[in-house]
Parts: C-alpha cells; structure tokens; sequence
C-alpha cells in the first residue's frame, strides 16, 4: 500500500482521538436515530415549514406548492424506508395541528 493510500484511508476512517460521538435528536422524537434518519426527519421539517410559510406568500403559486407537497411526500416514503415512518408522521400531524 504506498503512503498517500494510506494518508487517505486514515482521513476516511478517522482514528480513535478524533471520534466525536454526535447525537441525532429531533424535538419531538423520543428515538435514538442514525445519520441518515436524522436528516430524513429534518429535511421533513424543513419542506413543511416551507410550506407553511408559502401559503402566505402573496406570489402564491398553485404549481409551486404542488411541488412543495410532492417533495414532502418523498420524504415521508424515504422515511418510512428508513424505519422511521411514525416518527415521521407525527411530525406531520404536530405540523397539522398547528396550522
């Protein structure tokens, strides 16, 4: 193995000083959750604050908040394939609720 595949793996992979124990936590969700369920769940909360705050929007467009709505539809199925699909759901019905 020459020297820079190694400098490279190391970069990758990290060594025991620099593990950093992140927590993944969403208010609201009393689950423990990996990286890419985190960012499914905060990417669901991102897409329905854009659609709360675009219904107001005084440019309002039917066609944009279709696709609005379709990408939260996205989302909810990445996170049901994420095993975190009530989760997920119950974001939406707070959202829901509040509006």
């Amino acid at each position: 193995m020459s020297a820079q595949q190694e400098h490279a793996d190391q970069e990758v992979m990290g060594n025991d000083d620099d593990v950093v124990v992140q927590e993944w936590v969403i208010e609201g969700i009393d689950e423990k959750l990996t990286p890419l369920q985190y960012h499914y769940l905060s990417l669901l909360q991102r897409l329905t604050s854009v659609k709360n705050s675009y219904q107001t929007d005084p440019e309002f467009e039917s066609w944009i908040m279709s696709g609005i709505n379709k990408a939260i539809y996205s989302t909810l199925r990445d996170c049901i394939e994420a095993n975190i699909g009530d989760s997920a759901k119950e974001l939406l019905r707070q959202e829901h609720q509040v509006n």
